[in-house]
């Protein structure tokens, strides 16, 4: 039966890659011997599984650990690399030199069905490659009607300024208006929440792509996204949460204090754990104040769980602590990222949702209490 199933395995998988839908004849003589990567240059945590590709894997090119796609191409004289996608993505590559400690990429392209001819030079920080694919040619006609929101930055190596968010979301709705099935205007709506967080307008654009384009896996899974996030905004009510089969935060825990501080982190997050002392001089100030705390650590292995719980004993943090084993805090909440404080009241009403701002949680907290 064993043997059976082994099998049936190398028949699905040989069947998915013969599948394959894209290729790509890759050449640099700069970086022969030398390693790329391909995938998506930045994502938002808890986003990752949209950036989804399959490469057919050799002796030349290997996926590496990540919830997204993202492969190592050790670069010869000439490379074909073929692969499955199911919708166009936002993709570079990237170049990380050791020597220098320092990294470079392509500007974004989109990777879609079909064949692609590029050649690489020595340089590719910034790189346009102006492919001649329906997918690339909308993502550059909208970049440059985009500009006009935005302040050019004479430094090459930062972003371009965003003037109003407001205004380029107002604009986004006329063209998705226009083009009602465009992955361009949808990954323009991905970056936007990367780049500056959640809107509500998000929602509302993203409710005027035709029927049939909201039923593709990516709409339904942005869409999710969102929406557990509109629906855990400051005035909602933060839903029960299960962390494993002996752990949960449901209302009844928050009706024993008049407020309860939540602090999402990760032992990978440098600025929660320099900002912990702070968290731990805001509980001492505020624990006999009917003010609970709560640490929720984004960790499920069982090293990281006893480097956490050391972190957390080395700062005096006398709280309870849950670890999201289940990933239910973060896909009800849709956390994307640390450090993550909620304030909820005795009702289990969110009164505050802060990234990374201790100094606005203390001001809240003691309004409140007084």
């Amino acid at each position: 039966m064993k043997r059976f199933q082994y099998i049936l395995l190398i028949l699905i998988s040989n069947f998915i890659y013969s599948q394959n839908n894209f290729e790509i004849y890759l050449t640099s003589d700069s970086y022969i011997n030398d390693s790329l990567i391909l995938g998506a240059p930045m994502t938002r945590k808890g986003f990752g599984d949209l950036y989804t590709f399959n490469i057919k894997p050799d002796k030349n090119i290997s996926k590496f650990g990540s919830d997204h796609s993202l492969y190592f191409l050790k670069i010869q004289k000439e490379n074909l690399i073929n692969g499955f996608i199911e919708y166009p993505q936002p993709v570079a590559f990237v170049y990380l030199d050791k020597k220098n400690k320092s990294a470079s990429g392509t500007k974004i392209f989109f990777l879609e069905k079909g064949k692609y001819k590029i050649d690489l030079p020595q340089n590719i920080n910034f790189l346009d490659l102006n492919l001649d694919t329906p997918t690339n040619k909308e993502y550059k006609a909208l970049q440059k009607a985009l500009e006009k929101f935005y302040v050019k930055s004479n430094n090459p190596y930062q972003q371009d300024s965003l003037v109003s968010l407001d205004k380029k979301q107002k604009f986004l709705a006329e063209y998705i208006k226009k083009n009602p099935g465009s992955y361009v205007a949808l990954w323009e709506i991905v970056n936007d929440y990367t780049q500056y967080n959640y809107h509500p307008d998000y929602l509302k654009n993203m409710n005027l792509f035709s029927a049939k384009f909201k039923q593709n896996k990516l709409y339904k899974g942005i869409e999710t996204r969102l929406k557990a996030e509109e629906s855990t905004s400051i005035g909602q009510k933060i839903p029960d949460i299960y962390f494993d089969k002996q752990n949960k935060l449901t209302s009844e825990d928050f009706k024993k204090y008049k407020l309860t501080f939540i602090d999402y982190w990760s032992t990978t997050c440098a600025p929660c754990i320099k900002g912990m002392p702070e968290i731990v001089n805001l509980y001492n100030d505020y624990k006999d104040k009917k003010v609970n705390f709560i640490t929720i650590t984004d960790e499920r292995t069982a090293t990281r769980m006893e480097l956490a719980t050391n972190i957390l004993k080395k700062n005096n943090a006398n709280w309870i602590n849950f670890f999201d084993i289940n990933k239910n805090f973060q896909e009800k909440v849709n956390a994307t990222g640390y450090p993550l404080h909620l304030i909820i009241d005795e009702n289990g009403k969110i009164i505050a949702r802060i990234s990374n701002n201790i100094e606005e949680a203390r001001n809240i907290i003691k309004e409140y209490v007084q």
